[in-house]
């Protein structure tokens, strides 16, 4: 009897040392959980852009400028290429961002004006690498084509454009400027394509995406075009790459959930019991 009652202690005890330790699992993996959405929360949005000629970029150019913004070390806000600032501040302070060239500085001052009109007659989007496959996109991709109509025989111009967010219907932020480039006409040949990653800071949620366009040398918006003028700039589902995970099956025991390193710990634990069992005097 006494050695029955022995026995149910035991497996008491070690039912109650189990069930400890696999709510202790859980807490650590709660814990740092909470810790890793505590940590993206905190973290500043942090993208990288590439921009190009469409034209010039050939499926395999185009995959890798996607390899190296994956790879960048710095964010286009460091690199002054994105100010994450609104539309709104931006243009009250007039603070467009100048080219890291000297190129357009010196257009700013020689530049001379001729009449001519300005308008993005097209844009498109792509939506490149969701990992995790939940709908939402880490990479994506804006093309627009930009004309100029010149009452004069010149019909070419050197233009660049400043491209913003807004996230839900939110405020515009700027998230990147182009460089330098020409446009001629309504050729479409000079159509510019910017390709985005998002590294960090950015959750799922819905973006709309706004081009203004300036005449280099000059800093007034010479054109824009939003989501207001094209359902292809509106509502694109994206998250950065952290939040972009590959989604890992978890290992199915008696019916529960259990990560793999659960089971070792369990594992562990009890070699350690038995160990510890077979070392003890009679």
């Amino acid at each position: 009897m006494l050695k029955n009652i022995h026995e149910i202690k035991k497996i008491t005890v070690n039912s109650l040392t189990t069930t400890l330790l696999l709510i202790t699992s859980t807490l650590i993996f709660t814990s740092q959980a909470i810790a890793n959405d505590l940590s993206n929360e905190l973290t500043p949005p942090y993208s990288v852009s590439q921009g190009a000629l469409k034209i010039e970029l050939s499926d395999e150019e185009r995959q890798a400028v996607i390899d190296v913004n994956k790879h960048a070390n710095t964010s286009d806000k460091i690199s002054n290429i994105a100010m994450s600032r609104t539309r709104e501040e931006i243009l009250n302070n007039n603070t467009a961002p100048v080219n890291k060239s000297s190129k357009r500085q010196i257009a700013q001052r020689h530049s001379q004006y001729y009449n001519a009109d300005f308008a993005i007659y097209s844009a498109t989007t792509f939506l490149i690498d969701d990992f995790d496959a939940d709908g939402f996109y880490q990479t994506f991709s804006v093309a627009f084509d930009a004309d100029i109509y010149s009452y004069t025989y010149n019909q070419v111009s050197e233009v660049y454009a400043l491209l913003y967010l807004s996230k839900n219907g939110g405020p515009w932020r700027h998230y990147f400027t182009t460089d330098d480039f020409l446009i001629e006409g309504e050729s479409d040949l000079d159509e510019y394509e910017v390709i985005t990653t998002f590294r960090s800071g950015y959750r799922a949620d819905y973006y709309d995406v706004l081009i203004d366009l300036y005449q280099v040398g000059y800093s007034d918006i010479v054109a824009t075009y939003s989501s207001d003028d094209s359902n292809a700039l509106y509502a694109l589902p994206l998250e950065s790459a952290n939040y972009d995970e590959p989604y890992i099956e978890v290992v199915e025991v008696y019916g529960g959930s259990f990560s793999v390193l659960t089971l070792i710990l369990i594992l562990m634990f009890s070699l350690l019991r038995f160990r510890s069992k077979y070392k003890s005097p009679v």
